[in-house]
C-alpha cells in the first residue's frame, strides 16, 4: 500500500490555509500549511506530492517559491491561486513551467472549492514513489528504475532552419511500464535524482545510444547524437573517461554532444567547469539546454567551452505571429548564443509560424513536434522523409 498523498498549502492568510487544508483532506490528502516566510522556507524542503501556492505572500511572493521548488522538486504538480487577475495568473503559470513545475490549475480568488477539489482529485492516487498525474496512474518501484527491460531511447531530430537537413538527433530516455506504457520523463528523471542514481542512468543511456548507433543505419549516418547530462554529474571526475570508453567505440567524439540539463543548483562551479572542459578536450561537443528558464547557474557556466545553446520551448511559445515586434527575450537569447559563437537551436517548435519566426530571428536550427516527435530508431528515416516534404512547403 502506498502512503497517503501529501499536499502543502502555502498562503499568507491562515484562514485561507485552513480552508484549503480542509478541502485537501476531503480529497484524501494528508495536508499541511505554511504562512510565514520561515514556515515556508522550512516546509518546501520537505516531501509532498502537490503544492497549492498563493502568489502574494507578504514578505515573499509565489515566484520566489516557484524558483526554490523547481530547484529541488522538478516535475512537482502545483495549483496556483491569487487575488490578481487571470492574465497575471496565466503568466505565473508559464513561469512555473519554466521552473519545470507541472501546473494543474490556476484559480483567481474567490474560487470554487468544488473546482479546487476536482483539481486535487487528479492526484488522489499519487504515491511517494511517483506517479505521472497526467498519464496512467503507474507507481514506479525504486528497484525497477534502472531495470534494462523498462528503459529505451527515442530520438528527436534537430534540423537546419535554412536547408532543412538533419543536423543530429537528441536521445531521450523513456521508462515504459509493460502494462501501462510510458511514464512522464519529468517524473522518472526526478525519481532518479532523488535516488542519487543519475550517474548510473547516464552510463546506461550512453551504452544504449552507442548500441543503437551501431545497429541502425539512420543513426550510424547521423552527424550528431545528443545525450542529456545532469548538472548533478558535473563533479564526477571519471565521467570523461567513461564517455570516451563507451561512445568512441562507434563514432568519433565530434559526432556526440552532451546537453547540460540544469535540474539542481550548482553549489561549486569549479568542478563543473573542469568536467566540461575535459569533455571538450576529448572532442565532445557541449550544449546549454533549456536556456531562458530564468535560472542563474548557466550564467556562471557560460565561460565553459560550449558549442551550442538551446532556447527553451517556453521561450519559443512566447513568439506571437501577430505581434508588432518579436519577443525581446527570445531575440536576446539568440543574440547571447551568437555573441558566444554558439550554434543556436530553438526547442519546442510545433507550428509553421514558430518555425518561420525562429528562422527569421536567426536561429540556426530547430527541434520540435513540427519536425518530428521523438521516435524509435526504426522510425527515424520515415520521420525525416515526412519532414522534408513539409520543408518544401515552408521554403
Amino acid at each position: 500500500m502506498s502512503e497517503t498523498p501529501k499536499v502543502l498549502v502555502i498562503d499568507d492568510e491562515e484562514a485561507i490555509c485552513e480552508l484549503i487544508v480542509a478541502v485537501a483532506e476531503s480529497a484524501g490528502f494528508d495536508a499541511t500549511s505554511a504562512s510565514s516566510p520561515s514556515e515556508i522556507e522550512a516546509a518546501i524542503v520537505g516531501r509532498f506530492d502537490l503544492v497549492v501556492l498563493d502568489l502574494s505572500l507578504g514578505e515573499m511572493d509565489g515566484i520566489e517559491v516557484m524558483s526554490k521548488l523547481g530547484a529541488t522538486h522538478r516535475g512537482m504538480p502545483v495549483i496556483l491561486v491569487s487575488g490578481a487577475d487571470q492574465s497575471l495568473l496565466d503568466t505565473a503559470g508559464r513561469i512555473a513551467e519554466m521552473h519545470k513545475l507541472r501546473v494543474l490549475g490556476t484559480f483567481a480568488k474567490p474560487f470554487s472549492l468544488d473546482v479546487l477539489k476536482t483539481a486535487m482529485l487528479e492526484l488522489s492516487q499519487v504515491s511517494e514513489m511517483g506517479i505521472d498525474p497526467t498519464g496512467p496512474k503507474v507507481i514506479i518501484d525504486a528497484n525497477l528504475l534502472l531495470q534494462p527491460d523498462y528503459l529505451q531511447l527515442a530520438y528527436q531530430p534537430k534540423v537546419s532552419t535554412r536547408s532543412g537537413e538533419a543536423l543530429g538527433v537528441e536521445a531521450l530516455v523513456r521508462w515504459r511500464h509493460p502494462e501501462h506504457g510510458d511514464v512522464s520523463p519529468g517524473i522518472f528523471v526526478a525519481l532518479i535524482e532523488q535516488e542519487g542514481r543519475t550517474a548510473e542512468l547516464l552510463d546506461i543511456v550512453m551504452s544504449m545510444a552507442a548500441r543503437d548507433r551501431k545497429r541502425y543505419r539512420a543513426l550510424a549516418s547521423m552527424p550528431d547524437i545528443s545525450i542529456n547530462i545532469s548538472v548533478l554529474d558535473l563533479d564526477d571526475e571519471e565521467l570523461p573517461r567513461r564517455a570516451q570508453k563507451i561512445l568512441l567505440e562507434v563514432a568519433p567524439a565530434e559526432r556526440w554532444t552532451f546537453e547540460v540539463t540544469e535540474t539542481a543548483p550548482i553549489t561549486d562551479v569549479a568542478p563543473a567547469l573542469s568536467i566540461l572542459t575535459r569533455l571538450r578536450i576529448a572532442g565532445f561537443k557541449l550544449s546549454v539546454d533549456d536556456f531562458g528558464t530564468g535560472t542563474s547557474n548557466y550564467e556562471r557556466l557560460l565561460v565553459a567551452p560550449f558549442t551550442e545553446l538551446k532556447i527553451d520551448r517556453a521561450m519559443v511559445n512566447r513568439l506571437d505571429i501577430n505581434a508588432a515586434e518579436p519577443d525581446p527575450m527570445v531575440r536576446s537569447g539568440i543574440d547571447v548564443g551568437h555573441s558566444l559563437q554558439l550554434q543556436v537551436v530553438a526547442e519546442g517548435v510545433e507550428s509553421v509560424d514558430q518555425f518561420r519566426m525562429v528562422r527569421d530571428l536567426g536561429c540556426d536550427a530547430a527541434q520540435g513536434y513540427l519536425i518530428s516527435p521523438p521516435v524509435a530508431p526504426v522510425q527515424l528515416d520515415v520521420a525525416l522523409d515526412d519532414w522534408r516534404r513539409k520543408f518544401e512547403y515552408l521554403s
